[in-house]
């Protein structure tokens, strides 16, 4: 008798540092082993922008290409994972979302029903002044689904 895992769906969090390469790349693995589909998400915490302006600290002008800047960004990282996962013969969707992360993951993660989230290792500690480490605590601590925090 073959047991089914129930991980058909995985959604790995990009954010172009080394961290979330290795999540990229053990996303990857798994999807490959279990099989199972798999979704990279890049996720632009433009909120925090929003309030940089709100409290004058960027300029319109400035907002709008640091916007573009996060975009451009995202896509290179989406291109780059998708070129790695079809290196392992592996057909990922790549998607690209702005808002804040405590929000947009656990909407995305429904929609798509996604049963495991890999995120990149993150200090704790430091999630209250580093943007990346503060996103990958949110997804922890609000994703819908079991999250697997990679080394």
């Amino acid at each position: 008798m073959t047991r089914q895992l129930p991980v058909k769906h995985l959604m790995v969090l990009v954010d172009g540092t080394d961290a979330s390469c290795r999540a990229v790349d053990q996303a990857i693995e798994m999807a490959c082993l279990l099989p199972a589909r798999l979704t990279a998400l890049a996720l632009a915490e433009t909120d925090t922008l929003h309030q940089l302006l709100s409290a004058r600290i960027l300029t319109p002008a400035e907002m709008a290409e640091f916007e573009e800047g996060l975009r451009d960004s995202a896509r290179r990282q989406l291109d780059e994972v998708r070129d790695r996962a079809s290196g392992k013969g592996l057909e990922i969707e790549t998607l690209f979302a702005e808002g804040n992360s405590e929000v947009v993951l656990p909407a995305e993660v429904r929609a798509r029903a996604v049963d495991l989230v890999v995120v990149g290792y993150f200090d704790s500690s430091h999630a209250q002044r580093d943007l990346l480490d503060r996103q990958r605590q949110q997804v922890v601590d609000h994703a819908p689904c079991p999250v697997l925090v990679a080394r």
